[in-house]
């Protein structure tokens, strides 16, 4: 029944959102010019920030589960920032358009930095691993920072690009989004047994035909791959991936079967709706960075949870 309750949040949401905006349409009465503003612009938007918030919701779900720990998401694994990275180069060295394979590449270089570190004799630590990200997120956003001092003709790009938004989007980011997430979606959900087991001890998994190993290393490369898809389309968008796992944790749906599935559909919906706020929330057609709201959001939430919902927080399943 929860599920059915998150779709139906979801559709309402989803029609809200290409309803309101700088301009008011009616989806089921347009005229030409509406007609072409929703085609154009505002439909491709929404279905951007749908598709990235239900990307950030998984991918912060798979970090959770590598690291056995609920803090774990993609800014603590140091992958949003590391994409990060490699899309300021892209910024600084005036080819924006490629801003998404260079944040991959800094993103999947990032991985493959920590995953090495974190590494010994084919066997790795989440501890470590943990550890690892939070070092490679602190020298990345020094990296950054150490670009944007020198660089002061790109300095205004970068910082609006970091703090995250939907400006950008267009049909062709729209499948190739829509297409890594299906087929990250699909390859996880096979192992929706083995993701329970390996929240216990590594012994209990190995006991039960797991290999932990071989398991971590494919959902980390996948929570990874859609950071890096997320960070190259839209900047940096924080708590998405760390609060809404929480969120449906704390609901009572704790069994990957519905923890997964219900975290994309919470995740593209929180999305959409932090976009439309960030759309609606100045005059005159201005809009703030959707990473503002997120973060905003998100955090007056997580400082909730962790004020009055202690115990439950503690508990990773």
């Amino acid at each position: 029944m929860k599920m059915i309750g998150f779709i139906a949040i979801l559709l309402i949401v989803f029609l809200v959102s290409i309803s309101m905006g700088a301009v008011e349409i009616n989806p089921f009465n347009m005229t030409d010019l509406e007609q072409s503003i929703m085609l154009r612009v505002r439909l491709p938007r929404v279905l951007m920030a749908g598709l990235i918030g239900a990307a950030l919701a998984l991918s912060g779900v798979l970090f959770q589960y590598v690291m056995k720990n609920p803090l774990a998401d993609s800014f603590t694994t140091g992958v949003s920032a590391s994409s990060a990275v490699g899309a300021v180069v892209a910024i600084l060295l005036g080819i924006s358009e490629l801003i998404p394979l260079f944040a991959l590449l800094g993103g999947i270089g990032g991985l493959y930095l920590v995953y090495n570190i974190a590494s010994y004799k084919e066997y790795t630590q989440p501890i470590t691993m943990l550890l690892a990200g939070i070092v490679l997120s602190t020298f990345a956003t020094s990296l950054i920072s150490l670009m944007k001092y020198f660089s002061s003709d790109g300095v205004s790009s970068i910082i609006f690009w970091l703090m995250g938004g939907f400006q950008g989007a267009a049909p062709l980011k729209v499948l190739s989004l829509f297409i890594a997430l299906i087929l990250s979606f699909l390859i996880v959900r096979r192992d929706y047994l083995k993701l329970d087991i390996i929240c216990f001890d590594d012994a209990t998994a190995c006991g039960a035909g797991i290999d932990v190993n071989k398991m971590r290393k494919k959902l980390f490369f996948i929570a990874a791959l859609l950071t890096a898809f997320s960070v190259g389309y839209a900047g940096i968008i924080g708590f998405v991936g760390l609060i809404i796992p929480h969120l449906i944790r704390l609901s009572g749906l704790v069994k990957a079967s519905v923890l997964l599935p219900s975290s994309l559909l919470i995740g593209a919906s929180f999305m959409m709706a932090a976009d439309l706020i960030a759309r609606i929330i100045l005059r005159n057609g201005q809009e703030l960075p959707v990473g503002i709201i997120t973060s905003t959001v998100g955090g007056i939430f997580f400082m909730y949870l962790l004020m009055k919902r202690k115990k439950e927080l503690y508990y990773f399943s």
